[in-house]
């Protein structure tokens, strides 16, 4: 939901102690007389008329019984108070830094606007204390410090933006809060490749919400995150405290065999055990071991080794020997055709109506 401003000037803002000095001058007791009946200074109950302080849990306990008004009432009045002109004065917390990223975040905060969670129509600062809000941060200059616990791809040949990939993290990690009935089982893995095999292969339009519950029954959290300039990270993985894992995977491409050999090289990182309750891996590909490791499950996953090679073997390619291939290893053409590109067996012209793309959505949460 969008962060509405109360829009109230400090002028208007009632503080606690006016409403008790109405209610003296009703009941016509003085200051001094209420001093004395809470055991205060007069000069105490003076400031606090004055709202240069504020009432204490002692003193409303005071008028509780000098006045035989509930202490949660002034203590209330003094809480809604506080509220209020903390959010009045909560612009004047902002820091420079925190503008120069905004600046940066202009993608993110038009997304946020399109999913209503930002108002459409705001002043800098105003967008700056609406970021906080749905970002869960107290200042979005921090966005640059937040690291991560879990593992990314991100091609070191692209630059990233500090401010936009912290908030990109920071929505992924919000979106992870499917309570999954399930615990991953390694054991279980050659049986999630099956499922996810199959539902490549049924190839219909929701095809995304049923690979989401699937994964879920194994104990993975799946799910789309938009990509964005600056954040040129292809997935996110974290194990969560009650076992289960969530994946995240942000799509810059549209080519279908890039989408499933991504999501299959992080499931790589889950089986060969990358990701810890304590981990730090940033998938940039400097681990190159790791890299290498779940490229391979994902190639192995995708394409039994030994068939492969026959098939390799055989010099091939045509489109009828691709399609009874791909069928033999239950997945789509497609998966054949992308591997023998990036291998150099075919050129990346070759067979080009056959590879699929994708028009992605995000899944909401659920």
């Amino acid at each position: 939901m969008a962060v509405q401003r109360t829009g109230i000037s400090h002028n208007l803002l009632i503080c606690p102690g006016e409403t008790l000095a109405e209610v003296l001058e009703e009941r016509g007791i003085t200051q001094a007389e209420l001093a004395a009946g809470t055991g205060v200074s007069t000069a105490y109950v003076n400031n606090i008329i004055k709202g240069k302080k504020g009432i204490s849990a002692k003193f409303a306990m005071g008028l509780e019984y000098a006045l035989n008004v509930p202490k949660s009432f002034w203590l209330n009045l003094q809480a809604n108070y506080d509220s209020e002109l903390l959010e009045l004065n909560e612009g004047q917390t902002i820091i420079e830094e925190e503008r120069t990223a905004r600046d940066e975040l202009a993608e993110i905060v038009k997304y946020l606007r399109q999913k209503g969670l930002i108002p459409m129509r705001e002043k800098k600062d105003d967008s700056i204390l609406s970021l906080r809000k749905v970002l869960q941060i107290s200042n979005i200059a921090n966005l640059k410090n937040i690291i991560p616990a879990g593992a990314f791809r991100m091609p070191s040949t692209q630059s990233a933006n500090s401010y936009v990939l912290g908030a990109w993290i920071r929505l992924c990690q919000m979106k992870g809060d499917r309570n999954l009935t399930s615990c991953f089982d390694v054991k279980q893995s050659g049986k999630l490749i099956a499922e996810m095999k199959r539902i490549m292969m049924q190839n219909h339009a929701g095809f995304q919400y049923e690979l989401r519950e699937t994964m879920g029954d194994y104990g993975i959290d799946f799910t789309i995150m938009k990509n964005f300039r600056g954040a040129p990270v292809q997935g996110y993985i974290s194990q969560k405290s009650d076992g289960t894992f969530q994946m995240v995977l942000t799509l810059r491409g549209a080519f279908a065999d890039i989408f499933w050999f991504s999501l299959f090289h992080e499931l790589g990182h889950i089986v060969n055990g990358d990701i810890g309750k304590a981990s730090k891996f940033v998938d940039d590909g400097s681990d190159r071991e790791k890299e290498f490791a779940a490229d391979c499950f994902a190639r192995d996953a995708l394409l039994e080794p030994v068939s492969y090679r026959n098939f390799i073997k055989k010099e091939d390619f045509s489109i009828e020997a691709i399609e009874n291939y791909a069928s033999s290893q239950n997945v789509m053409p497609y998966i054949v055709i992308g591997r023998l590109q990036k291998e150099k067996y075919l050129d990346y012209r070759s067979f080009s109506s056959s590879k699929l793309r994708y028009k992605w959505s995000e899944p909401d949460n659920g």
